[in-house]
């Protein structure tokens, strides 16, 4: 188990912590009020510059062009994006750790060698679409449907709440291939838009304001029958798996978050001064930060748990739910203290702890909100399943 970094890590830290202040910081809080999404050049000129920092394929093996770093490297450089800008680190979670693992566990050789590079080179922005209009924790009872015609799947359905959507050119999309197996008929289709073209609309919403967020629309859309990923009726487990880890990942954002309102308040509870001194000298402006840390430290440590554990091949539900559902909680409460140690100035623009609020909020429904997380402990520990 982790308990502290080693010095590669603290290095790898320190580099990322010093780029996000001196390239992301400055323009984070003007981008987010000024693009509801980011648009796409935009967005794929901030990404260029975090692929030097390993952000896109850092834990791929070094045949597929990665840097095989492990997945508490991972967290690192994850939890100084999101503590820079969470919007951006969003983007990039889905684009390196929502499609790639997919297609180098599960994908062909030539599925592989086509669409690895182009991912990892940023020719192709992707996004990981399971949620629909009337399905998010239900995933057995999908929709959106694949009918096999000759060489090509015909897809129908809606997504939405899909992350990098509107930006996308390249979409995992699971659907049933047979509705009558229920989870055991859904299928996962590599879907390129510039083969198989689809509509999407943005959703504008609280939080994350600059990650685009859309629906996508998929009107007997022809897919390749050679870009099925696995097997036929071999999706839903492999969609769970993936979930354990996004999870964990989204639990890294929230850690991001609430550091950068930890030291936010710390910041202004030494400069500001209220009756002749600095308000962090006043007793419950210090029991605040102090509470903020300690919520903080047992997030990542929960964090860090789940990803050692991933790490070391197992799909471990019980402890991603954990580290999901209450790093996302504690940011929540993290932030909303930071805005308390600002008085008025928290919920002003001119600080950035109004954002850290919204952005936190919004990551309490991602991968499954903290409700379903808390039933996914509960089987793990009971035995016994709250889903019917």
């Amino acid at each position: 188990m982790i308990l502290e970094l080693d010095e590669a890590q603290k290095i790898l830290k320190k580099n990322a912590r010093d780029f996000m202040e001196r390239e992301i910081i400055p323009i984070a809080d003007e981008y987010d009020r000024k693009y509801h999404p980011l648009p796409k050049d935009v967005a794929l000129g901030l990404l260029k510059k975090l692929v030097p920092l390993g952000y896109v394929g850092s834990t791929l093996p070094p045949e597929y062009g990665g840097q095989g770093l492990d997945l508490i490297s991972y967290a690192v450089l994850g939890e100084e994006l999101a503590r820079a800008y969470l919007s951006l680190g969003m983007i990039v979670l889905i684009q390196d750790s929502g499609v790639l693992p997919i297609i180098v566990a599960h994908g062909t050789p030539e599925q592989k060698a086509k669409y690895i590079p182009k991912i990892m080179s940023l020719e192709k922005i992707s996004c990981f679409c399971l949620t629909e209009p009337d399905v998010g924790s239900g995933a057995r009872d999908l929709k959106t449907s694949a009918a096999l015609d000759g060489d090509h799947y015909i897809l129908n359905g809606t997504k939405t709440w899909i992350t990098n959507g509107g930006i996308a050119d390249l979409a995992v999309v699971f659907a049933s291939t047979d509705r009558s197996k229920g989870a055991r008929g859904i299928s996962c289709l590599l879907v390129d838009k510039a083969e198989s073209p689809f509509t999407t609309r943005e959703l504008p919403k609280l939080g994350c304001r600059s990650c685009p967020t859309s629906e996508l629309n998929f009107e007997d859309c022809r897919v390749p029958r050679s870009n099925l990923i696995g097997t036929e009726g071999s999706a839903y487990l492999l969609a769970l798996g993936e979930l354990a880890k996004l999870r964990v990942a989204v639990g890294v954002g929230a850690l991001g978050l609430a550091q950068a309102s930890i030291d936010a308040a710390v910041k202004y509870a030494q400069e500001r001064k209220q009756f002749g001194r600095p308000i962090g000298s006043f007793q419950l402006i210090q029991e605040m930060i102090a509470d903020m840390a300690i919520m903080t430290d047992a997030a990542r440590f929960l964090c860090y748990r789940a990803l050692y554990l991933i790490d070391k091949g197992q799909i471990p539900f019980k402890e991603a739910s954990m580290a999901k559902a209450y790093s996302t909680e504690m940011a929540v409460m993290v932030t909303s203290k930071a805005i308390q140690v600002h008085g008025a100035y928290g919920i002003s623009e001119e600080y950035p702890v109004e954002r850290y609020f919204r952005d936190a909020r919004t990551l309490t429904f991602p991968d499954g909100a903290t409700q379903i997380q808390k039933l996914v402990i509960g089987r793990e520990m009971l035995g016994i399943s709250a889903f019917v």
